[in-house]
């Protein structure tokens, strides 16, 4: 597939060992995945740490993640990765470019990994492997994230992966108990 004559923004699957020799494999997703990362994700927003999306707001289609991972995959400047143990997800790493040319040269990524994989090395490798891309493709010049205040160990992988926090603000998100939460912006250079 081609967008404007460009190829598909591809990354070779690649195999990662963990520290505690579990193997995982990284590679793109592609359409039939929808069903897995929908599955994923519910897990994920049920789990909620870190999250912004309450469960029952996710309720996206099989049709719908098709037709998303379908944009990401098309555009040479965008990346869908999945982490997986034993063909099941677990974990998935997003960048999306920003839509409008004078900001173009930048793009912000999500990433979740399934509770029980936390803390093992899956986001470190997702991470790693969405920076070394970013900084492989000529136009992406800065990467961005939005990551809850409250949500320590995410802010300490994306330091460890060079982000910086660039911004802070106030009250974003309001909890069901009525406690409000912080958001943090971070950037890094890859250019």
């Amino acid at each position: 597939m081609t967008v404007a004559g460009e190829a598909m923004a591809i990354l070779p699957p690649k195999t990662i060992r963990l520290d505690d020799g579990t193997t995982i494999l990284l590679r793109c997703a592609d359409e039939g995945d929808a069903l897995a990362l929908i599955e994923a994700a519910k897990n994920v927003f049920i789990d909620g740490e870190g999250m912004v999306v309450d469960p029952d707001e996710f309720t996206k289609s099989e049709d719908q993640e098709k037709l998303w991972i379908k944009g990401l995959n098309e555009n040479p400047r965008q990346l869908l990765l999945v982490a997986e143990v034993d063909g099941r997800i677990v974990g998935n790493i997003d960048f999306h470019i920003a839509r409008r040319r004078r900001v173009s040269h930048w793009g912000e990524f999500g990433m979740s990994v399934q509770p029980g994989w936390r803390s093992r090395g899956v986001g470190n490798a997702l991470l790693g492997s969405l920076v070394a891309w970013a900084t492989s493709v000529q136009e992406i010049e800065k990467i961005i994230l939005r990551v809850r205040a409250d949500n320590p160990r995410a802010i300490a992988l994306y330091k460890k992966h060079g982000f910086v926090q660039c911004g802070l603000s106030k009250d974003v998100l309001k909890l069901d108990d009525g406690v409000y939460v912080d958001e943090v912006t971070m950037e890094r250079f890859v250019r």
